[in-house]
């Protein structure tokens, strides 16, 4: 028996045409702040509480409603992990275990092989944007030490980040929201099941073809192993706290899936996530300049967002757009699978990958898509993840290398530079997730 959801935290309204287009207009209007940031000077998370305020003022979504969109599962989600990666990340664990990593390093092919995997897999427990960031100032020293442009290494970076966080429901928003959102059981459990093999192979893939496509400029460089500074962790204690905390954060999710398989308990993956952190704040002399570095600014942008595109979604347009575009069918995976990868991919450029996953599972949920549909979520998590390695506009990572390379003065990679080995790697990417989540899913 298909196990249906219940549906009731999304907002229905009484959709007109004018809350169609207003809708429209408004979303369009954070999608130019969004994409014009560095002219308007407006950062993305101001830009969508711009959105979800106008949605209000406008009364395309009441504020009862607006309040009901907010999924705050995910929001404790976030400030859970967060807590957990910053602090990690001031205790020097993250820098120390990238260093070590490249320190490994004898030539310019196996920087660009720790940047790709290496990086990559890291990025799939500790969330690809705070990975990102963090490579920046190693990605600009190990240039300037091996000769090779900034460019190519912050590519690596980027498609590595990408695809590495593909692979669990930590690694990036997107796979979150499908974890929680979706209703699927065993939400850990399944998106290594379906995505941790194909993951590995991407990743190893990408690598290969960035090799190749660079291969002039890679040969060209030095040829010496790369010196690094000291890997000194900054504050053992603190360190040890934090790992402690990981690794009891990351049992606890296959933890909770064991007892939630035989029907002893159902704990959250948000209430794992904020136990872990609960640990490292009572533990943890440091708890005020930990709590000061969590990143609020995304959790305002998740809380905007959920009010923009429920907003989108109660006043009908996004019913409207979808006419002119396939829809899938939870009964033929093969079909429902390959629209789900493109539409993903293509509208990802659009709405970049979270918004278009928090707008995309309600027409998913529209077609008949239940919990039980997890090879078509794991294709969405999958799919709107990889449409990230297309263009610099469909995912935050990419946006966040970009502005802190330009800020340490390294000049970061073009539009149509990251474009042309994009569609590549893009391709090759949605071509082993598809036939592998087919494979598995059938």
């Amino acid at each position: 028996m298909r196990r249906v959801r219940n549906y009731n935290h999304i907002p229905v309204g009484d959709p007109t045409i004018v809350n169609e287009f207003l809708a429209l207009a408004i979303f369009a209007l954070v999608y130019v702040l969004i994409v014009g940031r560095m002219r308007f000077k407006i950062p993305i998370w101001t830009s969508m509480l711009i959105g979800a305020a106008l949605m209000i003022g406008f009364g395309i979504i009441s504020p009862e409603s607006a309040f009901k969109s907010v999924q705050l599962d995910v929001i404790m989600f976030l400030f859970g992990m967060f807590s957990i990666v910053s602090a990690l990340d001031r205790s020097g664990v993250i820098k120390f275990l990238a260093i070590k990593m490249l320190s490994r390093a004898k030539t310019p092919e196996r920087v660009l092989m720790i940047l790709v995997v290496g990086i990559g897999l890291l990025s799939a427990f500790l969330v690809n944007d705070t990975i990102a960031l963090m490579g920046i100032p190693l990605v600009a020293y190990v240039s300037r030490q091996i000769g090779v442009r900034p460019a190519v290494l912050l590519i690596a970076l980027a498609f590595g980040v990408t695809v590495g966080s593909a692979m669990t429901p930590i690694g990036n928003p997107q796979n979150l929201l499908i974890a929680i959102q979706s209703g699927i059981d065993l939400p850990f459990t399944n998106f290594v099941k379906f995505l941790a093999v194909p993951t590995v192979i991407n990743l190893f893939l990408t690598y290969y073809i960035l090799r190749t496509y660079f291969r002039r400029e890679l040969a060209q460089a030095g040829l010496g192993k790369v010196v690094l500074e000291n890997p000194a962790i900054t504050d053992k204690r603190l360190a040890k706290i934090a790992v402690g905390g990981l690794v009891a954060t990351v049992i606890g999710f296959f933890a909770s899936e064991v007892l939630k398989f035989f029907k002893i308990a159902d704990i959250s993956l948000s209430l794992i996530a904020l136990l872990g952190a609960a640990g490292i704040y009572a533990f943890s002399r440091e708890r005020r300049e930990i709590m000061q570095n969590v990143d609020y600014s995304v959790l305002v942008f998740f809380a905007a967002m959920f009010v923009v595109t429920s907003a989108v979604w109660s006043s009908g347009a996004v019913p409207m757009i979808m006419k002119y575009i396939p829809l899938p069918n939870p009964a033929v995976p093969y079909q429902s699978n390959a629209v789900i990868s493109i539409t993903s991919v293509l509208l990802g450029q659009l709405l970049s990958n979270v918004p278009f996953v928090s707008l995309y599972h309600f027409v998913m949920f529209q077609n008949g898509f239940t919990g039980t549909d997890v090879s078509s979520w794991m294709m969405l998590a999958a799919a709107s993840t990889i449409s990230g390695n297309l263009t610099i506009l469909a995912a935050a990572s990419n946006i966040i290398i970009i502005q802190a390379s330009e800020s340490r003065n390294v000049k970061p990679f073009t539009f149509f530079e990251f474009l042309k080995v994009g569609v590549i790697v893009t391709s090759a990417n949605l071509i082993v997730y598809y036939l592998f989540i087919l494979l598995i899913g059938g």
